[in-house]
């Protein structure tokens, strides 16, 4: 039963740091809040947006992507970004008539991230 012990506890010791570590990503996106769209709806939109431009910036930086490359992955993270980021947070927001303005804040995990956009880089 002891041997067990010390198996699992190695065995849990080893996969640990195995884990890709997260990184914080930050990004601001400017939105005109149209007629038909309540409030809500817009800062919604408009965080969306921001956490895909600080995923945007996170891989051009990191991975030094060509805009040939980005301008094919970002129809991805439109559709992904509910799935690439943590903990989204609005650190500032703005609002100026129907201009919305937000920066915002989360947590990536890149090997998940690169899987999402495995097939295309």
């Amino acid at each position: 039963m002891k041997y067990l012990q010390l198996i699992i506890i190695c065995f849990l010791l080893n996969i640990i740091p195995a884990q890709s570590p997260s990184v914080r990503i930050e990004g601001t996106h400017t939105l005109i809040q149209s007629d038909g769209m309540d409030l809500y709806q817009a800062i919604n939109q408009c965080l969306g947006k921001a956490l895909v431009n600080g995923v945007y910036e996170y891989l051009l930086i990191s991975n030094e992507y060509n805009e040939e490359q980005m301008n094919k992955i970002m129809p991805i993270l439109d559709g992904a970004i509910q799935m690439c980021v943590k903990e989204p947070v609005i650190i500032k927001q703005e609002i100026k008539g129907n201009n919305i303005t937000i920066t915002a804040e989360g947590i990536i995990n890149p090997f998940i991230l690169n899987q999402i956009l495995g097939g295309n880089n």
